[in-house]
């Protein structure tokens, strides 16, 4: 598949992209989500270990939780669908529950469990709560005495609840739940009349009680009151009590799609059956949607619901949160939030928290939220934002100290990863994630694919820690590729202290389907560090060549990283590599020309390196074959760049057909022209120039040494931008496309 957005110019050039308004959303599902389809797999004779993986994202690490109990990684199996709780007086010890799938050749599921005692660093997995017992739907919670609870849907869409004194280490059944599909819980911990009260409610589907979905216990789980309707049937959605015990449930009707909020005062009150005082509708801008692309079996998100107890200003405040795809369009997601001031009688307009520029072609997916004792909201989820190709995904978190008002720019918190490499024999990365909230910093379980398995991982995020990330990523070139001086060169920089772990491919055939007739049929990619000794080389993707900074097969890593080039004649090499000068040229096998692009993504963005400093050179000629050069403003905040388009200049290396006077154009990722210059002493006013820049180009220190050469300054936000050189009055020759980070 060609990436998506990098190229932004070929697709909208060439296949422009159409998102409908018209298009029915797809229905919710009317049947359970979980259910008993496949028999326990048979275990193997000898299960393989090899170590927990560990993953370093810049100051964030992530722990493999999913071990077993000798703290190893289990070759084979899959996991998803993680729950945590903490222990409210040692934050060092906690639990994690999941979905267990032994082997991916079976949808049969067990009930995960690991514990740690070390603040998340070490994990110890010691089984499963039953062998060879189906359960699904695994949710934890603790109480405020920290004691663990484990509620688990069992085959027969019953429930039942475990209980843990140990930190986690051993659980024991405290017995039958009632319950559903898709069940979740809350502990009252305040020192209202419902203090150590607990609330359970379910989907309407996957339902043995005719559609009724809420129960509570006043003895600690040891028995449950019958199961009673809630107002509008609030489905796929989590539960919380505000400082005065009232209680609340968040969700989604599933026959209507309408988001609600529904509220009971008197929940407390055992000697009563609870009633419901009042229902809200919520607006989050837009829909639960299931079965979408970037999760095929599962969901996009659920309806997270969480309430204020801080005793400060924003005291009972009720939040929700859901990845819901935007009204009007049948694509993508985005992670919304609500607020209630009021005790859920009215709440907010919706406000969208990942910050990035709107592409509905991305999915920010698998949003949920937590309230730390201190009021402060830690919101976290999957995001495709930094994703060349609409595959990878990363953690992302952004918090509020106000209440919801204003939230921090989303820094991503993980590696990018996979999220279709692992699945066991279903194809989703389960349904949720989860995060737990203290004064200091966030708790998440998520489900990540690192290793090329469905893992669950563990993340320690402190606000603190969580500066605006912005640089340059992702960048690529589409031209021309001859012989001799004329095929293409691309030249980047990897700056700052750190390894930069980056793919770089050499692309034609695929290129096709955007209608070039005349790709370069078998591209052959070289790369060079910055003495000019050759590093690394490749001839078709599927056959690694050995040598320089490839000491090892790469096909299963090319694999796994989402970036594989779709057709076997292309190329593509893995490198970490130092901080330095490096040059990839790209040359057709047997001397064979053809369009061609060459491309360098950044797989781990925000550690303590960065891409930066691009250029390419090639052959410019007319029509499509224009030198078209893309690349990716990542993170938050502005980024200041030079972008220059050289041609008589080159003259002085020896390029006796340099383009005489190349154009410069800059797109933005909706294919809008916003910038241009023709000749950098005389500016061009429109889009994004307001002023006079000649003084700014020669202050930056990247000014053109001649006068025909072309340049533009610009402070751009994250996104996808491209950009076009041609030369003047349809002249060809060759040029010099290069962009410089300024800040």
């Amino acid at each position: 598949m060609l990436p998506h957005g990098l190229l932004t110019a070929i697709s909208l050039l060439l296949a422009p992209a159409v998102f409908s308004q018209t298009v029915a959303r797809k229905p919710l599902p009317t049947e359970p989500l979980e259910k008993y389809d496949n028999p326990p797999a048979a275990a193997p004779r000898i299960q393989a270990t090899s170590p927990a993986f560990v993953s370093r994202f810049g100051s964030y690490t992530s722990y493999q939780v999913n071990v077993d109990a000798s703290g190893n990684n289990i070759v084979g199996d899959a996991a998803n669908e993680p729950s945590i709780c903490v222990d409210p007086h040692n934050s060092n010890r906690m639990s994690i529950g999941w979905r267990q799938f032994n082997s991916v050749a079976s949808n049969f599921r067990q009930a995960g469990f690991a514990y740690t005692a070390t603040g998340g660093t070490r994990w110890i997995a010691p089984g499963v709560l039953q062998n060879n017992v189906f359960r699904s739907d695994p949710v934890l919670n603790s109480n405020d005495v920290g004691n663990f609870f484990y509620l688990s849907l069992l085959e027969n869409f019953f429930d039942d609840l475990w209980r843990s004194i140990t930190g986690g280490q051993s659980w024991t059944l405290v017995g039958p739940a009632d319950g559903g599909d898709k069940q979740w819980f809350t502990i009252d911990n305040t020192n209202s009349s419902g203090h150590g009260f607990q609330y359970q409610s379910w989907s309407t589907d996957g339902n043995n009680y005719g559609g009724r979905q809420f129960t509570r216990s006043t003895s600690g789980g040891l028995t449950w009151m019958n199961p009673i309707n809630i107002p509008n049937s609030p489905a796929w959605g989590t539960l919380d009590v505000d400082s005065a015990g009232s209680l609340f449930i968040g969700g989604v009707n599933l026959s209507t799609n309408g988001i609600w909020c529904v509220r009971s005062t008197n929940a407390k009150n055992g000697a009563v059956t609870p009633t419901f005082d009042q229902s809200t509708h919520v607006n989050l801008g837009g829909d639960i949607v299931f079965g979408q692309s970037i999760n095929p079996e599962g969901l996009v998100g659920q309806v997270f619901l969480a309430v204020d107890r801080s005793g400060t200003s924003t005291n009972d405040n009720v939040y929700l949160l859901a990845s819901v795809q935007p009204s009007g369009f049948t694509v993508g997601s985005d992670v919304m939030f609500a607020r209630s001031t009021n005790g859920g009688t009215t709440f907010s307009a919706p406000l969208r928290i990942n910050d990035d520029a709107v592409n509905h072609a991305k999915w920010h997916w698998f949003g949920t939220l937590s309230v730390a004792p201190s009021g402060r909201i830690d919101a976290v989820w999957y995001d495709m934002r930094n994703s060349p190709n609409n595959i990878t995904s990363q953690l992302f978190y952004s918090y509020s100290t106000d209440g919801g008002e204003n939230w921090s720019a989303n820094v991503a918190v993980s590696n990018p990863f996979n999220p279709f490499i692992g699945y066991p024999n279903q194809q989703k990365i389960g349904d949720y994630i989860t995060v737990v909230s203290d004064d200091a910093g966030a708790n998440v379980a998520y489900a990540a694919t690192f290793n090329g398995e469905e893992d669950i991982y563990y993340v320690r995020i402190l606000p603190s820690a969580a500066v605006a990330q912005t640089n340059l990523g992702n960048i690529s070139t589409r031209s021309l590729v001859q012989t001799g001086e004329h095929v293409m060169i691309g030249g980047f920089i990897v700056q700052g202290t750190g390894t930069k772990r980056v793919i770089i491919r050499a692309i034609g055939p695929e290129l096709t389907q955007f209608g070039i007739t005349d790709v370069l049929a078998n591209p052959r990619l070289e790369l060079y560090n910055g003495t000019g000794a050759l590093i690394g080389t490749n001839d078709d993707w599927q056959t690694t060549i050995i040598g320089g900074v490839i000491t090892g097969n790469q096909v299963s890593d090319i694999q796994n990283s989402g970036l594989a080039p779709t057709e076997a004649n292309e190329s593509a090499i893995i490198a970490d590599l130092q901080p330095g000068n490096y040059t990839a040229i790209v040359r057709g096998v047997n001397d064979t020309t053809g369009v061609a692009l060459v491309e360098v993504y950044d797989f781990n963005p925000g550690v303590s390196s960065t891409l930066g400093n691009i250029s390419t050179r090639s052959f410019v000629q007319i029509g499509e074959h224009v030198m078209i050069g893309g690349f990716i403003v990542q993170g938050s905040g502005l980024k200041s760049v030079i972008i220059r388009a050289i041609g008589p200049e080159l003259t002085q290396f020896g390029i006796t057909d340099a383009l005489a006077n190349p154009k410069l154009e800059l797109y933005n990722g909706a294919g809008v022209l916003i910038a241009s210059n023709d000749n950098w002493q005389s500016t061009i006013i429109g889009g994004i120039i307001t002023r006079n820049q000649v003084s700014d180009i020669q202050d930056s220190g990247h000014a053109p040494t001649e006068a025909n050469e072309s340049a533009i300054i610009a402070d751009l936000p994250p996104g996808n931008y491209t950009a076009i050189v041609r030369g003047v009055n349809n002249t060809i020759g060759v040029a010099l496309a290069e962009v410089y980070d300024l800040d």
